[in-house]
């Protein structure tokens, strides 16, 4: 079992595309939760914001199998979708988009948290 942090997934992946793509602030990373089956993510809301990145760049890690995932979702996807998705501590200084990416093959990549629509991120896999 391959354990990875945030730091060495990064660099992993930015070797692979060849330059320094990804940074600590427009990426996340997470690794499977082997219980639920998901990849879970909080995403600050201010990142979001219009101006701040074109892009947030997801990894997703495997530690069985050490695969490394990697979605490019376009901040403005995010946006429009946001009714759809589940916001933690609205209105808050520290409010964030809560994501649980399933790991299902029915549901792959598809946001399962019971309070939101499904959104599909799957056409992000890059």
């Amino acid at each position: 079992v391959m354990k990875l942090d945030k730091k060495q997934a990064i660099a992993r992946r930015n070797q692979e595309l060849g330059g320094a793509v990804l940074g600590v602030n427009n990426c996340h990373f997470t690794e499977l939760n082997r219980n639920k089956n998901i990849w879970w993510f909080d995403i600050p809301l201010a990142r979001l914001a219009i101006g701040q990145y074109e892009w947030i760049h997801l990894l997703l890690h495997s530690p069985a199998s050490d695969q490394l995932l990697h979605l490019k979702v376009p901040t403005v996807f995010l946006r429009e979708k946001m009714e759809g998705l589940v916001v933690r501590n609205e209105g808050k200084r520290k409010s964030t988009v809560s994501l649980e990416l399933s790991a299902d093959k029915d549901a792959y990549l598809e946001d399962v948290r019971p309070a939101g629509t499904g959104v599909n991120f799957a056409q992000f896999l890059q």
